[in-house]
């Protein structure tokens, strides 16, 4: 059979075939040219919005996995924040119970503090003890304030506040060699204003 003829099969053809199973008849399938481009072009299209459903299920994990992050950082500044002011209200209300601990702003104050027997120190202790305590709430909650705030004009105002009144003791810090051990380097800057000295350099990840 030619091939002009292949696919273009006649009922008698079928029948001649049905009849005489020894009749060779070809029916290969053959549709038009039209025919096989709309299969051709559909099988195109689903692949098509194949691809572009994979493409949105990517970005929209990607969108949720940014969401999260910004979720978790969001719950983590309120965490130090919510320290913060917590830190910031205990310092505030030792202050206020401590009259005497809280602004020894002088030489000479300091001086006594450190020399004076402490009525409430149960082996007859001085106030050194107590000051102490109270000196690292300050610089802890300092340290905390920095994080909390880095660059918020009131707040660096409250800090040096506290670092002129405490002022002899950071002095004394810084001539004992435990300065820059016990204060990081953001807090060190603040300090270096608050008292009118050189600011130190810090490295990146120390400001």
């Amino acid at each position: 059979m030619s091939d002009e003829r292949a696919g273009d099969i006649s009922g008698e053809d079928l029948r001649r075939a049905l009849a005489d199973p020894a009749s060779d008849v070809d029916i290969a399938l053959q549709a038009p040219p039209r025919t096989w481009r709309l299969v051709i072009g559909s099988v195109e299209f689903w692949a098509l919005v194949g691809g572009v459903s994979a493409l949105i299920t990517a970005m929209t994990a990607v969108i949720g996995v940014g969401v999260g992050l910004s979720q978790l950082r969001t719950a983590r500044d309120l965490e130090v924040m919510d320290s913060t002011y917590q830190s910031w209200n205990a310092l505030n209300q030792a202050s206020l119970a401590n009259p005497e601990l809280a602004c020894p702003d002088t030489d000479e104050k300091f001086r006594r503090l450190m020399t004076t027997t402490d009525p409430h120190s149960a082996n007859g202790g001085t106030y050194r003890d107590r000051y102490t305590a109270y000196g690292y709430m300050v610089i802890t909650t300092s340290e905390q304030i920095l994080q909390m705030a880095p660059g918020n004009e009131r707040w660096a105002f409250l800090v040096k506040e506290r670092i002129r009144c405490n002022a002899p003791a950071i002095r004394s810090l810084q001539a004992d060699g435990s300065y820059e051990k016990r204060y990081s380097c953001r807090l060190r800057r603040v300090i270096a204003d608050a008292l009118n000295q050189p600011r130190p350099i810090c490295p990146k990840d120390d400001e």
